[in-house]
């Protein structure tokens, strides 16, 4: 082969290199441990994946993911190699050990790039952590996803307020059937919170809509927020906290600043609850309900004005213990208690 031609090849392979389409090795270390423990966990087969991009064909045809199979030992640890042109690498643990939740995927991006072809992808010491969640005690719970449209001129004709009852699980009159009022929806003013650019030619006003939880009844009914759990638990809560419960709580949502989503509201913030105190006569609290909520309430809005829809209902997921005292708040994601639980999703977490 003449110096024309190697050199030709090598500017062809360099060319595929840069492009990413020429995929490289990248190699880690897996351990596997209880999450609450810390413990190591052996025999328990990992798979570890590495992802590729196709560049151009990326149009015509789906990019191979390779996977590599391999069971832990007695300190929990395995390593896994496999080919990627881009970096993105992670793990799973498919047949969790009897007594645990399934595996939160765990994942990682390389980002030194092999020099030359042929080369692994650095760091090549990473090890990467999967947690596993053991199950403790789980019961039937009153599960339910409530929503409804209740409509804006409606809500200002009841004094801005609608209430929900957490035991039946329905909105009370006239929006409903419920009995007891355990939490009231205050509707607040919108706030004017300047204006919005999308960085081209479109400028508008952003309001903030917020809506005020009210917890009725005795003062140790409220809301309690849960600190934020591992990133790679599958069950958030466990179990619901003895204090920190508020009887008020606000949430809000604004357009964002450029125009192009609304804000202000969080899907992976988790809240307890308590709720139908009763008090002897010497007023010792002798008896309570425990639940608790997945993400801020998400907000239905109406209006011919999209720059200044308002609130007109709300939902939200919440799960209730019906056992009095009881603050076990681990489902069996088996048996929900509720007759009419709405949509639940096929993402449901105990």
């Amino acid at each position: 082969m003449n110096s024309r031609n190697v050199y030709k090849l090598l500017s062809i392979v360099v060319f595929a290199f840069v492009q990413g389409v020429i995929a490289e090795t990248a190699s880690f270390g897996v351990k596997v441990v209880d999450l609450d423990t810390n413990q190591p966990l052996s025999d328990v087969e990992v798979v570890g994946w590495f992802a590729n991009s196709n560049g151009w064909k990326a149009w015509t045809e789906s990019a191979p993911t390779y996977e590599d199979k391999h069971k832990t030992d007695e300190e929990g640890n395995c390593r896994v190699s496999g080919s990627t042109n881009n970096g993105r690498v992670g793990v799973d643990v498919d047949n969790v050990p009897n007594g645990y939740y399934r595996h939160v995927g765990n994942t990682y991006r390389f980002t030194q790039k092999p020099l030359l072809p042929l080369l692994h992808w650095r760091p090549t010491d990473l090890v990467i952590t999967a947690k596993l969640q053991r199950v403790g005690h789980t019961v039937p719970l009153f599960v339910k996803r409530t929503g409804r449209k209740i409509g804006s001129d409606a809500i200002a004709g009841n004094e801005e307020s609608f209430a929900y009852d957490l035991v039946e699980g329905a909105f009370l009159p006239p929006f409903g059937e419920g009995q007891t009022a355990d939490i009231v929806f205050l509707r607040l003013p919108q706030e004017y919170i300047g204006e919005g650019f999308n960085g081209r030619d479109l400028r508008a006003p952003r309001y903030k809509n917020t809506v005020k939880v009210i917890f009725q009844g005795d003062e140790a009914n409220g809301m309690a927020v849960m600190p934020s759990p591992d990133a790679q638990a599958f069950l958030r809560i466990r179990t619901a906290p003895e204090e920190g419960y508020h009887s008020e709580v606000s949430f809000s949502e604004a357009t964002s600043g450029d125009l192009q989503r609304r804000e202000g509201l969080d899907a992976k913030k988790c809240y307890c609850f308590r709720i139908r105190t009763e008090r002897d006569e010497r007023g010792k609290i002798k008896s309570l309900l425990y639940g608790k909520i997945y993400g801020d309430p998400s907000f239905f809005l109406e209006g011919s004005d999209r720059w200044k829809q308002k609130i007109c209902g709300v939902s939200f997921l919440y799960y209730l213990n019906p056992t009095p005292n009881d603050r076990n708040l681990e489902w069996d994601m088996k048996n929900n208690l509720c007759p009419n639980p709405g949509n639940l999703g096929n993402k449901l977490m105990p």
